[in-house]
């Protein structure tokens, strides 16, 4: 509360001292005129390192959220499982199991329908 009082006071003391007229203008003016090419540059070059700053955290967060896209998952048709009944079909036309294996993987192919 104290330094909110003082800061009102602070600033109603420059305003009023800026406020003198000299040669039918206020203070301020003149000494506008003498700090404004400092001011200019001071600002310029604020502006140009804050609108670098931007773009630079533009770039990191068009970066950070194009690593965060997830990828899109697509399965080959070819490369797909295939339907049960032909697999059931293609087991009976192997002639590499024997008729135990045979039925033992039909077994598992039905319990997993």
């Amino acid at each position: 509360m104290f330094s909110l009082l003082k800061f009102a006071i602070a600033f109603c003391f420059s305003f009023l001292i800026l406020s003198i007229p000299v040669q039918k203008q206020p203070l301020f003016y003149y000494l506008n005129d003498w700090a404004q090419p400092i001011t200019k540059e001071v600002f310029t070059g604020t502006k140009d390192k804050l609108l670098d700053g931007v773009k630079e955290s533009k770039k990191i967060g068009s970066k950070l959220f194009n690593n965060t896209i997830p990828k899109k998952d697509e399965i080959s048709l070819q490369s797909s499982s295939i339907d049960k009944e032909e697999l059931k079909a293609h087991l009976d036309h192997a002639e590499d199991y024997t008729a135990e294996e045979r039925n033992m993987l039909q077994n598992i192919i039905l319990d997993n329908k």
